[in-house]
C-alpha cells in the first residue's frame, strides 16, 4: 500500500494542534483576557509553517510493524505532541541565538518584543519581550506533556518517561552548543560537534519521534527500538551538517533564517572548525577574532568564513561527512529485522530529504 507519512502526518498534525490551541484559548480567557497575546503567539509561531518531518517520524514509527495500519487517537497526539516540543524549543533556541527571523517570521521573543512597544508598555521591551517568549515556550512545553499524559493508560506513561529522556539528552546537548560558542576555536574539535549534533539534534528530531511512534502502537520493544536508533542517529547527524551548511550558504527568502546566523552566534560548527584547523597563520587568526566574541560580526566576516570554508576544503569535508553517516543510516536500514519493509523503504527515502535537502 502506497502511503506516505509526510503528507499524511501534516495534515493530521495540523488538525490535532490547532484542537490544542483552541482548548489552551479556551481555558487562558478564563483566566484573563490580558493573556491573549500569550495564547496568541504560540499559536501562530506553530502554525505558520514547518516541514513536519518529526510528526512524519512518529507515523513511520506507529507503522515501523504493519505499514499503513489505522492512526489512533494516541498516535495523533504522539504526532501533536512532539511539534509542540519542536516550538518549545525553538522559541528558547532564538532567545540565545538573538535571532529574529523563523519560518519566514518574527521569532517569539522578537514580536512580544514590538508588541511591548507597540502597545506602550512602560517597561524595557526587549527584556519583556525575552521574558514573555521564555514563558510561552515553558507552556507549550506544559502542553506537550499533557497532550502525552492523556493518551491511554496502558502507554502513557512509557511514553511521557521516553519524552523526557529525550528532552534531557536535547538540554545536554543544547548546554555544550553554548558553551562551545563560548570556547576560543583551538580548544574545539569534530568530536565535540558531533557529540552536540548527536545530542541535541539526533535524540529528538528522528530517534525521540521513531520511538514514541513505535510505543503508540504498542509493538515498540527494546529490540525495535534499537533499530530505529541505529538509522536515526547517524540520519539526524547528517540532517544537522546539512543545516549547518544551509545556515552558511542558504538565502534567507528561501530558508526562513537570518543568514549567517551560526556566523554572528559564533556557532563552532564543523564547517568552521575544519576551516580554522587547515587555515594558515593570517586565515586563522581572522577566524579567531570572528569567534571570539571580542567585536561585532559584519556581513564582511559572514563572506569570509563563506570563502575560508570554501578555500580550505571544509566545506568538501562536510559533505563527505555527510555521505559517511548517510552510508551509517543505510546499512542500518539493511540490517533491520523487526521493520517492516515498508517502513525501511520510506526511511530511506527520508533520509534523503534530511541529508540532502536545500532549505
Amino acid at each position: 500500500m502506497v502511503v506516505d507519512p509526510l503528507e499524511t502526518a501534516k495534515s493530521i498534525v495540523e488538525d490535532e494542534l490547532k484542537k490544542v490551541f483552541d482548548e489552551a484559548d479556551g481555558e487562558a480567557r478564563s483566566v484573563s483576557n490580558m493573556l491573549s497575546d500569550l495564547t496568541w503567539i504560540i499559536r501562530d509561531f506553530t502554525l505558520r509553517g514547518g516541514k513536519r518531518f518529526r510528526a512524519a517520524l512518529v507515523l513511520a514509527g506507529y507503522w515501523s510493524r504493519v505499514w499503513a495500519r489505522e492512526i489512533n487517537e494516541d498516535a495523533r497526539k504522539v504526532m501533536a505532541s512532539v511539534e509542540l516540543l519542536q516550538s518549545y524549543l525553538l522559541i528558547h533556541d532564538d532567545i540565545m541565538d538573538r535571532d529574529e527571523i523563523r519560518r519566514g517570521g518574527p521569532t517569539a521573543y522578537a514580536w512580544l518584543r514590538d508588541k511591548c512597544v507597540k502597545d506602550g508598555l512602560e517597561t524595557e521591551c526587549l527584556h519583556y519581550g525575552v521574558s514573555q517568549a521564555i514563558t510561552a515556550g515553558d507552556l507549550l512545553e506544559s502542553m506537550a506533556v499533557r497532550v502525552l499524559a492523556s493518551t491511554s493508560p496502558d502507554i502513557s506513561r512509557r511514553l511521557v518517561q521516553k519524552y523526557t529522556e529525550g528532552l534531557m539528552k536535547v538540554a545536554f546537548g543544547q548546554f555544550l552548543d553554548v558553551y562551545l560558542s563560548s570556547l576560543p576555536l583551538s580548544r574545539v574539535g569534530e568530536a565535540e560537534v558531533i557529540l552536540v549534533h548527536k545530542l541535541k539534534t539526533a535524540s529528538y528530531t528522528v530517534e525521540l519521534p521513531l520511538h514514541l511512534g513505535a510505543i503508540a502502537s504498542r509493538e515498540g520493544d527494546e529490540k525495535l527500538l534499537a533499530e530505529l536508533s541505529a538509522y536515526a542517529i547517524p540520519a539526524g547527524i547528517a540532517f544537522q551538517l546539512r543545516d549547518d551548511i544551509i545556515g552558511l550558504y542558504g538565502k534567507p527568502e528561501v530558508t526562513g533564517k537570518p543568514v549567517g546566523s551560526d556566523v554572528l552566534q559564533r556557532k563552532k560548527t564543523l564547517l568552521v572548525v575544519k576551516a580554522y584547523e587547515n587555515s594558515g597563520e593570517h586565515g586563522r587568526r581572522l577566524l579567531e577574532e570572528i569567534y571570539s566574541g571580542r567585536r561585532t560580526v559584519t556581513p564582511g566576516d559572514v563572506e569570509f568564513v563563506k570563502r575560508v570554508v570554501e578555500e580550505t576544503g571544509a566545506l568538501d569535508y562536510s559533505l563527505k561527512k555527510i555521505e559517511h553517516y548517510v552510508s551509517e543510516a543505510e546499512k542500518a536500514i539493511r540490517n533491520m529485522k523487526e521493520t517492516c519493509p515498508e517502513a525501511r523503504e520510506f526511511l530511506s527515502r527520508l533520509l534523503n530529504k534530511l541529508a540532502y535537502r536545500e532549505f
